[in-house]
C-alpha cells in the first residue's frame, strides 16, 4: 500500500458545499492573497467601509460607495484612490498569478438626479461607468487588463432594503471579484 504525501494531497481537489473544486494549493494561495488584502485595507475595514469575504470561488472586495464616489459624482473620490492604491500591486500580483479581477458597480433604486441624468440615463450605466473608473485605475497602477473587466449590476442585486438610507447607503457599493481561472 503506497502512503500520499502532502503534495499528492496538495493537488487533490478541495471540493466546499455546494461550491466547485479547487486544489488545496489554489484554496490556501486565495487564503494567504485575502489576508494580505485584509492587513492592507485594515483602516478602512474598521470604518466600515470594507468588507472582504471569502467566496466559493475566489474573494470579494466590497467598497463602499461613500469611501469610492461622492453622491452624484463619477470621479473617484482621494479616498477611494488611495484605498485602492493600497491594494493595486496585490491585483497586479493576483492578475499575473492567472487570476480574473472583476469590478462590479452596483447602485440603489433612486432615480439619477438631473445633473448625471444626460450622460448616464440609469443607474445601470451610472453603475458601469463607475466600475469602468476603478478598472482604469487599477490598470495605470499596474493590473493587467487583459485580467479585469467592468460589470454593472445596476440597481438589480441589492444587499439590503432599498426602503431606508442605510439600505440604500448598503446597496452603493463596488465590488472586486478575484477568482481563479
Amino acid at each position: 500500500m503506497r502512503l500520499a504525501t502532502r503534495a499528492t494531497f496538495a493537488a487533490l481537489p478541495l471540493c466546499l458545499a455546494l461550491a466547485g473544486c479547487v486544489t488545496m494549493n489554489t484554496y490556501n494561495s486565495m487564503l494567504q492573497q485575502q489576508e494580505a488584502l485584509e492587513a492592507s485595507l485594515r483602516s478602512e475595514i474598521a470604518a466600515d467601509q470594507v468588507k472582504i469575504e471569502q467566496l466559493e470561488n475566489g474573494i470579494k472586495v466590497q467598497m463602499s460607495d461613500a469611501l469610492l464616489y461622492r453622491s452624484g459624482v463619477v470621479e473617484l473620490h482621494p479616498n477611494g484612490i488611495a484605498a485602492l492604491d493600497k491594494v493595486a500591486a496585490q491585483l497586479a500580483n493576483m492578475a499575473a498569478q492567472g487570476n480574473e479581477v472583476d469590478v462590479v458597480g452596483n447602485t440603489d433604486n433612486v432615480p439619477i438626479g438631473a445633473a448625471l441624468a444626460e450622460r448616464y440615463p440609469s443607474n445601470w450605466e451610472l453603475a458601469g461607468a463607475r466600475a469602468s473608473l476603478v478598472v482604469r485605475h487599477l490598470q495605470n497602477k499596474g493590473v493587467d487588463p487583459s485580467k479585469m473587466e467592468a460589470v454593472s449590476n445596476g440597481q438589480y442585486r441589492p444587499v439590503a432594503s432599498n426602503d431606508t438610507p442605510e439600505g440604500r447607503a448598503q446597496n452603493r457599493r463596488t465590488e472586486i471579484l478575484i477568482r481563479p481561472r
